[in-house]
């Protein structure tokens, strides 16, 4: 599966982070949130909170994923970004698969909330 990440810092608390990728990502009832497993973690690190929203529909859906990582005065996010690669698309067809494009559009739609939330927000 690919996946593009983008690491943001902010100062906005580890709650209000938490409150806006859910309030943001909540676009309708089919939109499934859980945990991240340990073993699909790409950071070496341990993270204070870890989390996905998912959109998975007949034709295709989306799929982000959070990391936050409390650093006492800055909260450190990672977002990814997740698709089905074009072979995979191919090989398995578009049924139940995820759209790296969609799931960039929510990313950027994450990142836009914070940004409101928080002027400082820094992208790295």
């Amino acid at each position: 599966m690919a996946t593009e990440v983008i690491q943001l810092r902010t100062t906005l608390s580890v709650e209000q982070v938490k409150k806006t990728f859910s309030a943001t990502l909540q676009t309708s009832r089919k939109v499934e949130f859980g945990a991240v497993r340990a073993s699909d973690n790409p950071f070496e690190e341990r993270t204070d909170f870890d989390a996905f929203a998912e959109l998975k529909t007949f034709l295709g859906g989306w799929l982000v994923q959070i990391y936050i990582t409390d650093r006492t005065d800055v909260r450190e996010i990672q977002l990814a970004a997740l698709g089905s690669t074009p072979l995979g698309r191919a090989w398995r067809g578009l049924r139940y698969t995820y759209s790296l494009k969609e799931s960039r559009q929510r990313v950027t739609s994450v990142v836009e909330q914070l940004r409101s939330a928080d002027a400082g927000l820094q992208i790295h």
